[in-house]
C-alpha cells in the first residue's frame, strides 16, 4: 500500500467511477444491449463497448501512463481489431512529456479536462419549500425512465425495454430523484452507491426551470440521502469551469484531481 494519501485517493475514485461506468452499461436504455469489456494491461484498463464503438464514454483507457509507454501499440490494435478510436483518459499523475509525446504521435490532442471532486456528507433542513423531492421507486420507476428518455431529446426506446430497464433505477446502490416546481418536473439527479461511498450523477435540469434552484435543491437532497445512509464520503465529476463545477464547489465539494480526455 502507498504512503501517498493523494494517489490513494486517486485510485479509490477511479476504481468507483469503473464501478460505475459498468453500472451504467447494464442500465442503458438501448434497443440493443450494451456489451461492456474491461481488460488489464500492464497498469492500464481498457474499457470498450462494440456495440457503441462511436461512444467515449464506453471506449476508454484508464491508468495509462510512463510505465505504459511501450504497450501502446499493443492498446491501440486492440480497439482497432474493435474500430472502436479510444479516448484516453490520464490522471495527472500519469501525463508528463514522453506520454504527452506519444499520445501527440499518434493523432491525439487533449479533447476536455473532468474534475473530480469529493465531500463529507451532511445533512441540510432548508430545502426550498416551492421545490418538491421525489425519490424513484418500483412505483414511479417506468415514469421516471420517461423523464430520463425526454431529457435526452426524446428517444425511440420501446416499451418492453422500458419495463426490463425499471429495475436498475431504485434499489440499495442506485437512488434516483425528481424535482418537481409547480408540479411540473424540473430536474432529476441520481446517487450510486459502493460501501460506504456514494456518487453524485446525471444531473439535469429542464430548460423552463433553469437558476431557479431545482439543481441545487437535488443535490442538498442527496448530500442529505447519503447522510441518512451512513456514507462517509460523496464524490462526483463535472467539466472544468461549467456551471456544474460552480455549483458543487459552492456545497463543500473539494478538487481531488483533474483528468485530461485525449482524443482524435
Amino acid at each position: 500500500m502507498s504512503n501517498n494519501k493523494i494517489l490513494e485517493q486517486v485510485s479509490k475514485i477511479e476504481e468507483m467511477e469503473i464501478q460505475l461506468t459498468t453500472f451504467n452499461s447494464k442500465r442503458a436504455l438501448s434497443k440493443i444491449d450494451k456489451k461492456l469489456e474491461i481488460r488489464k494491461i500492464g497498469d492500464c484498463r481498457l474499457i470498450f463497448e462494440p456495440n457503441s464503438p462511436n461512444s467515449i464514454y464506453y471506449n476508454r483507457v484508464k491508468g495509462f501512463g510512463m510505465k505504459d509507454l511501450n504497450k501502446l501499440d499493443q492498446i491501440l490494435d486492440i480497439y482497432k481489431n474493435q474500430n472502436i478510436i479510444p479516448c484516453f483518459d490520464i490522471t495527472p499523475n500519469n501525463i508528463n512529456g514522453e506520454v504527452s509525446k506519444a499520445l501527440l504521435n499518434n493523432g491525439y490532442t487533449i479533447f476536455e479536462q473532468i474534475v473530480f471532486m469529493q465531500l463529507i456528507p451532511k445533512t441540510y433542513e432548508d430545502f426550498k419549500k416551492e421545490i418538491d423531492i421525489v425519490e424513484v421507486t418500483q412505483g414511479n420507476a417506468e415514469e421516471f425512465i420517461n423523464i430520463v428518455i425526454e431529457s435526452n431529446g426524446g428517444m425511440d426506446i420501446d416499451a418492453s425495454v422500458v419495463e426490463r430497464k425499471a429495475p436498475y433505477f431504485y434499489g440499495p446502490n442506485f437512488y434516483n430523484f425528481i424535482s418537481y416546481i409547480g408540479g411540473k418536473v424540473a430536474g432529476i439527479g441520481s446517487l450510486f452507491v459502493s460501501g460506504k461511498e456514494g456518487y453524485i450523477a446525471n444531473d439535469y435540469t429542464f430548460e423552463d426551470f433553469r437558476e431557479k434552484g431545482s439543481q441545487k435543491t437535488l443535490l442538498m437532497y442527496r448530500i442529505s440521502k447519503a447522510k441518512e445512509l451512513g456514507l462517509e464520503k460523496l464524490y462526483t465529476d463535472v467539466e472544468f469551469g461549467s456551471i456544474s463545477h460552480n455549483n458543487m464547489k459552492k456545497l463543500g465539494f473539494e478538487t481531488v484531481f483533474v483528468n485530461s480526455y485525449w482524443m482524435k
